[in-house]
């Protein structure tokens, strides 16, 4: 996190940067940057929450505690979890074992539309616009609790009056989010970068007070790489929490408060995202455990020995992986 008390979020009109206040300023100072440390005012906690697929071990986080207000960064290598934690915390998976509370409640039972209705929602890695509508017909689906959904109400004009405060609810994060133009367009003409947009843009009509982000810049063009940073940035200023996976880390950098890494299911780190980038642990799992070796300085006896070595930590830590096992499929010559 830097020191600025302020950061961009977005250009207006006529390309001056706009910027807010960063309400979260000093909330780390005194928070441990270790996994499970406990935070100020957490919005969001979970407990010991695992999933298996068969007999592999995809999510096994022990404890977490996300703070109010801020913007969390979850990162870590291909196939560490993180989209799978994502669907088990949003309802869109279940877990084996799970213990999640949002604001004090526990939620790990409840229904992923239900959880929008309570103020969490979710963005995806690959975009779920409706193709074939327009993009205010995509907005306007976001609203929850309209009167019209219900099969009687339906039957009676008592809707249109909250139909139009949707529709300009919907009017205003468009602008908002320099999206007017294609108001009347049709979802599926819209880029990439403009289908996250209009994705976050949709996750703001239910007025949420945790958004939750898988990859929001992926696939993005630089130009609106900037203009969806400085959303994210706006939703913080506004008191909104946010957590988002990302594998940028120029971008983790530029918006993150605190930074959570995974590998292999598990939390591996925490903390600001100078303590992470500094992290011997965070980097092995990146880079290896023996990036910082040069092979060509080792000998025949060295690099033997670090072989066995290896085999030794897969026998005593992955119970099936021997080396035996190994030899006797002609994987290795003896």
């Amino acid at each position: 996190m830097t020191d600025e008390r302020s950061s961009e979020v977005a250009r207006g009109n006529g390309g001056e940067p706009e910027t807010y206040p960063n309400p979260v300023v000093g909330v780390f100072d005194d928070v441990s940057p270790t996994p499970g440390s406990s935070k100020p005012d957490p919005i969001l906690v979970t407990d010991l929450v695992r999933k298996t697929f068969g007999g592999i071990v995809a999510v096994d986080v022990e404890y977490l505690e996300i703070q109010r207000g801020a913007i969390t960064a979850l990162i870590g290598p291909n196939g560490a979890g993180k989209t799978t934690f994502f669907n088990l915390l949003t309802g869109f998976d279940k877990p084996n074992t799970a213990g999640v509370r949002l604001d004090g409640e526990e939620i790990s039972e409840v229904a992923s539309y239900r959880l929008a209705q309570r103020g969490m929602v979710r963005t995806f890695q690959l975009t779920k616009v409706l193709s074939r509508m327009t993009v205010i017909e995509n907005m306007k689906l976001g609203a929850t609790g309209q009167t019209g959904e219900g099969f009687w109400k339906a039957l009676l004009p008592v809707w249109k009056n909250q139909e139009q405060e949707v529709e300009d609810r919907a009017d205003a994060l468009l602008k908002r989010f320099n999206l007017t133009h294609m108001r009347d367009e049709f979802a599926g003409t819209l880029s990439g970068g403009q289908r996250k947009l209009v994705e976050m843009a949709r996750a703001l009509m239910t007025e949420p007070s945790l958004v939750m982000l898988d990859e929001p810049m992926a696939g993005v063009n630089p130009a609106l790489t900037q203009s969806l940073l400085g959303h994210v940035k706006g939703l913080r200023a506004e008191g909104r929490t946010v957590i988002f996976v990302e594998h940028d880390m120029d971008v983790v950098r530029d918006i993150s408060d605190w930074v959570v890494v995974m590998a292999e299911g598990m939390i591996i780190a925490e903390g600001t995202p100078d303590d992470i980038a500094a992290n011997p642990l965070v980097i092995d799992a990146y880079l290896g455990s023996h990036h910082d070796t040069d092979i060509s300085d080792l000998d025949t006896v060295e690099i033997e020995q670090k072989v066995e070595e290896e085999f030794k930590e897969a026998d005593e830590g992955l119970p099936g992986a021997h080396r035996s096992d190994i030899e006797a499929e002609g994987e290795i010559e003896t």
